[in-house]
């Protein structure tokens, strides 16, 4: 009798364990992002990939960039679930007081959160990454099973396509279960030509083409039963008409320093500490720039880090632009604003195939992308995540 409660309970145990591991190992999540594609470009489409997406899947208001709402800080931001203060990539380039100059590193140790792909790797879950902002080295030592590098404007969707599709017919135990690719979008031509450009149209109608041919082909696999499919956007974009060279106001003050700057924030690090008084004068002269001390920035921000704030910030709106040098061929297109003040800088998060209800829901955020995917996939969220899972279903 012994001997048959024995067996019994083994056998529960490893119905139990094996359903556990079905349980964990029945999804993969694939996420797209569509650089600079603004909140409202969905509703535009009329018979591809986001119309699809749009009708069928789940699809929110909007997502709600970080600040500096440029590529490098939303981009690592949905990769880790925290906010640029807490990883340190502030801009596509920034100064760091110990380090010294970034500027669209390849190098993943300047990421101070571990990025989504790292962890899952660490719990032996194969990942995959085809130009992700932060993924082109390992971080801390910790390698990805599957990386496209080094980053190439050049290379079509189509390859991007192909490659997604070849990861995705390896056998299940060489498969990577989270796949993270980064698209044209409409950046490159909404920068160019201002966002009611026909240029620009027919870029997102491109987009919107490779969109379907995706979801069409991963139909044609038979794998919409264990795939979801998120597309997002690390920004949205706005026209600007206005230059802001905050280096020439310093130089007339006489004042020297490092300047590290974006669209909207400049980050000023002062030669001499003892001028910066004077150093806010000379920059309160020009009345489309806000001026903060470190200490002054509302931390809600998620702005200050130890040593990548400048010893004075400054901030601007649209249709301005902050500058370190003249620019005799200035974009017209525009982003890296305050998406709290700034509506045009907010993108699109949409979700379709397995584990997802076809719905509406209000605007998320950049952080709730990472602790969204490990849900999917059924792994615990850390802690250390900003974020919270967007409920898909």
């Amino acid at each position: 009798m012994k001997s048959f409660f024995l067996a019994l309970l083994l056998f529960s145990i490893s119905v139990f364990t094996s359903g556990c591991s079905d349980k964990a190992e029945d999804n993969i999540v694939l996420v797209i992002s569509m650089d600079g594609l603004r909140h409202d470009y969905p509703y535009k489409s009329e018979s591809g990939g986001f119309s699809l997406m749009s009708s069928r899947g789940l699809k929110a208001d909007s997502l709600i960039p970080v600040y500096q709402s440029t590529t490098f800080p939303t981009h690592v931001s949905m990769a880790t679930g925290v906010y640029p203060d807490t990883h340190g990539i502030m801009h596509n380039s920034f100064y760091d007081t110990k380090k010294g100059s970034y500027s669209y590193s390849p190098e993943a140790n300047w990421i101070e959160s571990k990025p989504i792909w790292a962890y899952l790797e660490e719990k032996g879950i194969k990942t995959a990454t085809y130009f992700w902002v932060g993924s082109e080295t390992s971080w801390n030592g910790i390698e990805i099973s599957y990386s496209k590098f080094p980053f190439s404007n050049s290379v079509s969707e189509k390859v991007k396509i192909q490659q997604i599709l070849d990861w995705l017919s390896l056998p299940d135990k060489e498969r990577p279960r989270l796949i993270m690719s980064w698209w044209h979008g409409i950046d490159s031509a909404a920068h160019k030509y201002g966002l009611s450009h026909k240029k620009v149209k027919q870029k997102f109608k491109e987009q919107d083409k490779h969109l379907l041919d995706l979801i069409n082909k991963i139909e044609e696999k038979g794998l919409w039963k264990k795939l979801t499919l998120i597309v997002v956007s690390d920004h949205g974009m706005t026209d600007i008409s206005n230059l802001i060279n905050v280096n020439e106001l310093l130089k007339k003050a006489k004042i020297k320093s490092r300047i590290s700057i974006g669209p909207a924030i400049g980050h000023i690090f002062l030669d001499n500490k003892d001028e910066l008084q004077k150093a806010k004068q000379a920059l309160k002269q020009n009345k489309f720039l806000q001026v903060k001390r470190k200490n002054e920035i509302d931390e809600s921000l998620h702005l200050i880090h130890p040593t990548r704030t400048g010893d004075i910030v400054v901030f601007t709106k649209s249709p301005n632009m902050l500058v370190s040098r003249k620019n005799n061929n200035p974009p017209i297109g525009m982003h890296g604003y305050n998406p709290k003040t700034n509506k045009d800088m907010e993108g699109i998060f949409l979700a379709y195939g397995n584990k997802i209800k076809p719905m509406k829901v209000g605007k998320v955020k950049q952080v709730d992308v990472a602790p969204t995917i490990l849900s999917l996939l059924g792994v615990e969220i850390p802690k250390y995540m900003e974020g919270k899972e967007i409920k898909l279903n």
